[in-house]
């Protein structure tokens, strides 16, 4: 009779421990685990993963119009890439050790200033083409932001020019300042030889040019009196030039005809050619030797940060994003 009662006794704590086991477990859905995502790199224990750097070769192929056929893109353009990517990292880390920060405000600012070239539709032409929604694009603008902020106090903050490198480069490369001939004019476009000759005339007679030109000109420089600014031989198209330096300063030229249509000129001023003085050439040898300097220092510093960091690369997993 006891042994009875305790099988009893067994059997129903164990078919409640079932019971307990499947209203607690069995009627949930299991959780499916996701496999880790392949690593294209680590940076500093960083993960730079193959989906990540696939998303970022595609816009950066759309960008430098690379050739969709994927046969044609190259490991070692991969990898050239990738170093991009690495390098990029690295400077967020670099950053982020010294407490440099991007505020919202300063973000707005920039996407402002981004905004006044697109004033119809400020974002939709850039993230069309960079196929990103707009807050992975203000992610891009605030790191780009942070970055140049860390060039800037690590890079250009100790970069020199004197008064004396300025000297001697000038001395060095005197021949890259010297002016050929130059004309400063004013001109009107029109859509046909009957208007250019009509209002050439108009001219003649006296009437003011650049006012002429504010009212008929279809020119972009129209509602600056047609002004051209100041220009050397080649830097317009051929058939200004063979009009332009051929004529005295006031003179209204003869009608031109070019692609964009029917062309009168006014020749304000002509510069015989020259060499720039120092003091003109000054600003423009200061910012290229600071650019030189500043391009050979900034590679030195970044190879410095990759040598210092823990970079780990997995080409095998690279190979497998073209599909082979």
């Amino acid at each position: 009779m006891k042994k009875t009662f305790f099988g009893i006794l067994f059997l129903a704590v164990v078919l409640t421990g079932v019971i307990l086991y499947l209203v607690l477990f069995a009627g949930r859905p299991k959780e499916v685990q996701k496999p880790p995502e392949k690593l294209a790199a680590l940076v500093n224990g960083e993960s730079i993963t193959v989906p990540f750097f696939q998303d970022s070769f595609e816009r950066f192929a759309k960008r430098a119009n690379l050739p969709e056929d994927v046969s044609s893109i190259t490991p070692e353009l991969k990898m050239g890439f990738l170093n991009r990517l690495i390098e990029t990292r690295l400077l967020l880390q670099e950053a982020k050790t010294l407490g440099l920060t991007v505020s919202d405000e300063e973000i707005d600012q920039e996407i402002a200033l981004i905004a006044q070239d697109y004033p119809k539709n400020p974002f939709d032409p850039p993230l069309e083409g960079a196929g990103l929604a707009f807050e992975e694009w203000k992610t891009e603008q605030r790191e780009k932001l942070l970055i140049n902020k860390l060039i800037h106090r690590e890079v250009d903050s100790v970069i020199h020019v004197s008064d004396e490198d300025i000297r001697l480069f000038y001395k060095e490369h005197n021949k890259e300042f010297e002016l050929p001939w130059q004309v400063h004019a004013r001109h009107i476009l029109v859509a046909t030889e009957e208007e250019a000759q009509t209002l050439r005339k108009r001219v003649l007679k006296g009437e003011k040019f650049e006012e002429l030109a504010r009212e008929h000109s279809l020119s972009p420089e129209a509602e600056k009196g047609g002004d051209l600014g100041v220009f050397p031989k080649g830097q317009m198209p051929e058939e200004f030039d063979e009009v332009v330096f051929r004529y005295k300063e006031g003179a209204v030229t003869r009608v031109v005809k070019s692609p964009y249509g029917f062309h009168v000129f006014r020749i304000l001023k002509r510069f015989p050619p020259r060499t720039l003085s120092l003091e003109e050439a000054r600003d423009e040898i200061a910012d290229r030797i600071f650019q030189a300097r500043r391009e050979q220092f900034f590679r030195e510093w970044l190879d410095s940060l990759k040598s210092q960091a823990r970079i780990t690369l997995f080409p095998e997993n690279l190979s497998q994003t073209d599909g082979s």
